[in-house]
């Protein structure tokens, strides 16, 4: 049998982690530490890091402007301040978007020619500051993946990974509990995107033996406490269910990729502002309802614990529509996400989408 496998990322699971690693000056004596703006105020991440990081005698600068949905802007941005402190090294905490900001500043900071025109052209081996994450959501499985996922202004906002072979977090500190003070609809929204990764993963035509293995796994953790959770149940144990199932689920799309609901998911985030999770989720019945045509995903199903496809679509849907209210788009503005969508990952699967297909599943999905 002939595979392999990429994951240099080195993980370390388990409440309390962040302070009990004791090797971040293995890493150098200056550390920029990235982060959203009110990640002071959601739990004891940064608190933990910047302790960590006193006992080892690491000087190190907090910088608070990861936003959502990173800009190419804002990554040029942050680089310059992370160059100027002349850091070592770099620690991200907090969901996918400031973990990928994260991995993009470490390309971007010492890739000084770099700018927002000619960001995503980086050499393939160009060299990135080591980089450790601290997830403090469920979902994205950004901890052990190298791309960061940018938006690209224009008329319509569009999605594009920026990766390199040096661009996987070095660290991986995993502590669920980080996760355990997110609103609702973000624990909700963030699992609904592991659930995502997995199945895409697992019909993908980069996939093989290990996005199944990683995938299923992922579905077995994810799916039955995605429906406890939204039916009022929350517990330590399901909260460090979803964390374990965004790492595997990382993993899986790391070996196989996405697919259509993550291509066509990425207009509804940045032209209606539909939480990422819940724009692939819209999409991810119908990705599986068809996939069923053509594939036994019997495994698949056995690992969601239901029996049938339309029992998953409508486990899903339950789950969506508790915390997600469907949109009512134009159809003159879902042909022009069909044509971008077309041009992204829709068929990084067996099922051959054209560009009717996409649109007919747009109109399905977003018109009421």
């Amino acid at each position: 049998m002939n595979f392999s496998n990429i994951s240099p990322t080195e993980i370390y699971a388990g409440v309390g982690c962040v302070l009990s690693f004791n090797d971040y000056s293995r890493f150098g004596s200056r550390c920029a530490i990235i982060t959203g703006k009110n990640m002071i105020n959601h739990n004891s991440a940064l608190q933990d890091v910047q302790s960590a990081l006193k006992k080892e005698n690491i000087q190190y600068i907090s910088i608070p402007k990861a936003i959502n949905n990173p800009s190419v802007k804002s990554i040029i941005d942050i680089s310059s301040i992370v160059r100027s402190f002349n850091a070592d090294f770099i620690i991200g905490i907090g969901g996918g978007s400031s973990m990928d900001t994260a991995k993009a500043v470490a390309i971007a900071a010492v890739n000084e020619d770099l700018n927002e025109n000619n960001i995503f052209s980086v050499d393939l081996f160009a060299h990135s500051l080591p980089v450790i994450l601290v997830g403090t959501t469920a979902g994205t499985g950004s901890e052990v993946m190298p791309s960061a996922v940018l938006t690209v202004d224009g008329i319509i906002p569009i999605k594009k990974s920026l990766k390199t072979h040096n661009s996987y977090a070095q660290i991986a500190l995993c502590d669920y509990t980080y996760s355990s003070s997110m609103p609702d609809s973000v624990t909700v929204s963030t699992a609904l995107d592991t659930v995502c990764h997995a199945v895409e993963a697992i019909y993908s035509k980069r996939g093989g033996i290990w996005a199944r293995i990683f995938g299923h796994e992922a579905l077995k953790y994810s799916f039955k406490s995605i429906l406890s959770f939204t039916n009022g149940i929350c517990d330590n144990d399901l909260r460090e269910n979803l964390y374990f199932a965004s790492i595997l689920g990382g993993l899986a799309i790391n070996n196989g990729g996405t697919s259509f609901p993550h291509s066509m998911g990425y207009m509804l985030t940045t032209m209606h502002g539909v939480p990422h999770g819940f724009a692939c989720a819209a999409f991810i019945g119908e990705f599986m309802y068809r996939v069923s045509q053509i594939c036994d995903v019997s495994e698949t199903l056995t690992a969601c614990g239901v029996k049938t496809v339309d029992d998953f679509i409508i486990e899903i849907n339950h789950v969506l529509f508790t915390y997600f209210t469907k949109l009512n788009i134009d159809e003159m503005s879902l042909h022009k996400y069909a044509d971008l969508a077309m041009k992204m990952n829709v068929n990084n699967n067996y099922l051959n989408i054209t560009f009717n297909d996409c649109l007919n599943i747009y109109k399905k999905t977003c018109r009421s």
